[in-house]
């Protein structure tokens, strides 16, 4: 089974949505440096995950995990050249996988963090949506004490039958959100987390 937010789920991530010609055909505004912090893991660590598109293609990406607190990460300063930067514990972003939390209610916790151009991710709801639903596809478990470690233990078999759900449509649904703030909240968007 696929340990979540690791090497190995972002390498299945990005095998698939390379290999989904619809995608590409769909997604050629996707464009730029996505960036996801994702702290206090299950194995006692945070990650950082960098997903850069040109046309809908991944050309480029980046994994990296270290002991946390991971200061110096934790720490960096926003790069304006970045299409956006999510940040929040492992445990919001496994809650929001499983269905546990609602997209707006991650958004409105001081726990999660949403940097980037919001009217520039508002206009990239359509791709970012899509990648979601390619990374929703991967099967994951949420509970290990190694990314390198065999499989996960039994009592998480539950676990392994749900799928991920991709940052970014939160990203997506913030933009939707600060859009429309003086009528009503957003519904029924679904969480996309990277």
């Amino acid at each position: 089974m696929i340990k979540y937010y690791t090497k190995a789920w972002q390498d299945e991530c990005i095998k698939r949505i390379n290999e989904d010609t619809v995608f590409e055909q769909e997604a050629k505004k996707l464009n730029g440096t996505f960036i996801f912090r994702v702290y206090d893991g299950p194995d006692g660590k945070d990650r950082v995950m960098t997903w850069t598109f040109k046309q809908g293609k991944i050309t480029a990406s980046d994994y990296k995990s270290q002991a946390a607190p991971w200061e110096e990460m934790r720490n960096t300063a926003f790069n304006t050249s970045w299409a956006m930067r999510g940040s929040c514990p492992f445990t919001m972003m496994a809650a929001l996988n499983k269905g546990e939390m609602t997209p707006m209610r991650a958004l409105s916790s001081p726990h999660y963090k949403l940097e980037g151009n919001k009217m520039t991710l508002m206009q990239l709801m359509r791709p970012m949506s899509m990648w979601n639903d390619i990374c929703a596809k991967v099967a994951v478990t949420y509970e290990f004490t190694s990314e390198d470690e065999g499989e996960a233990s039994s009592e998480v078999s539950a676990e392994n039958t749900e799928t991920v759900t991709n940052v970014i449509e939160i990203s997506s649904e913030t933009s939707s959100a600060e859009a429309t703030e003086a009528t009503q909240p957003t519904e029924g968007t679904e969480v996309a987390q990277a």
